[in-house]
């Protein structure tokens, strides 16, 4: 008797953070007032997760037909036997295939509700509004509720994970148990040739149980990591509730962390990376900030940036002064939009005697 192979194809899904690339060369842009136009717009990466997984293919175990001769040998007994369990082993992994595609769209949702609830608050705070405005902080308690959902998305998986190392275990029996039946006296061709057929099907039960828990080690991973994450950015848009305003409070406190203070002398034996001169509204900065940033990082990819928020005058300024802190902020946040980690930039503030309207200037350190 042959072999009839039906191959069953499960298709699940992967979330994927978008990551950020710098893309062309741009040195000491100065833009602002009466400069040429902005250079060609760079992509800006969100940081908001993909809406949709796409999973690596999971092939189950295809169906083993034994055939239904009867050698009448202790062999063939066996064969029967393997097959039944092998049989019970393929429809465990299917029923493993299907939660792991509910658990992912379940997460989906989750993500997407929670990152809508954060992109609301930060719209109303964005244009500004009352100090602890009630309906933000409820909004950002469910949002707070909606991150819980998503950790036990994450318990489910591990559940999962469990149960499909458990049939690891099994997958490893069964194919021991077929391959010592070879050394069994007393058995004939076609026994042999059955027992090859079992062993290449629990191979590829064995194939399929290896992509599962390699899949489902990736998700738990990425998820764990956008909870924990989250987390504190959920504690810093508190504080900015608590202020009436986008980076308020958060950038504030970083930039008192990081850098105190710096005198105008700190700045005057280094050149701009880029100088940002908010002399009307709506400055096109962008494209240029970014090309410049880009190429710093090619030149040294562990390159620290110092954002320095410049008043016009004398003397020594803070980052609580109300238009140039405003300026900075708005720098800063397309910086992270960029994909640049907050750790890479360093915040300060200075006056100067020669600017003429409120600047940014970014260095290298």
């Amino acid at each position: 008797m042959g072999l009839s192979t039906r191959h069953v194809i499960t298709l699940g899904a992967i979330f994927s953070l978008g990551g950020c690339s710098f893309a062309t060369d741009a040195l000491f842009p100065i833009f602002g007032g009466d400069e040429g136009p902005a250079a060609a717009p760079a992509p800006v990466i969100s940081s908001a997760p993909p809406s949709e997984f796409r999973p690596a293919p999971v092939a189950t175990a295809s169906q083993f037909t034994a055939g239904t001769t009867n050698t009448g040998t202790f062999v063939n007994q066996k064969v029967s036997q393997f097959n039944s369990e092998l049989n019970q082993l393929r429809g465990t992994l299917s029923s493993r295939n299907n939660q792991l595609e509910g658990i992912r769209s379940r997460t989906v949702g989750n993500a997407s509700t929670y990152h809508g609830m954060v992109g609301g608050i930060k719209s109303r705070l964005q244009v500004g509004t009352t100090p602890g405005n009630p309906q933000l902080m409820q909004q950002w308690r469910s949002s707070q509720d909606q991150l819980t959902r998503i950790e036990s998305d994450i318990s489910s998986m591990n559940q999962l994970a469990a149960q499909v190392a458990a049939d690891s275990a099994m997958s490893s029996y069964l194919l021991d148990s077929v391959r010592a039946a070879y050394s069994l006296t007393g058995a004939v061709d076609d026994d042999h040739r059955r027992l090859r057929g079992l062993e290449d099907e629990v191979n590829q039960a064995t194939v399929t149980i290896d992509r599962l828990l390699n899949e489902l080690t990736t998700d738990i991973g990425r998820q764990q990591q956008l909870v924990a994450s989250e987390r504190e950015n959920l504690m810093e848009l508190s504080s900015d509730i608590n202020s009436g305003q986008l980076y308020g409070s958060q950038q504030t406190s970083r930039a008192s962390q990081q850098i105190a203070s710096a005198a105008p002398g700190d700045f005057s034996q280094r050149r701009p990376l880029v100088v940002i001169r908010f002399d009307r509204q709506d400055v096109a900065y962008e494209p240029a900030l970014y090309q410049a940033v880009n190429s710093a990082l090619e030149r040294s990819p562990d390159v620290i940036f110092d954002l320095v928020a410049v008043t016009p005058g004398s003397g020594t300024q803070n980052l609580s002064s109300g238009s140039a802190r405003r300026n900075a902020e708005q720098v800063l946040g397309s910086l992270a939009e960029m994909g640049l980690p907050s750790d890479r930039v360093m915040l300060s503030a200075m006056a100067s005697p020669t600017a003429q309207s409120s600047e940014v200037h970014i260095y290298v350190r």
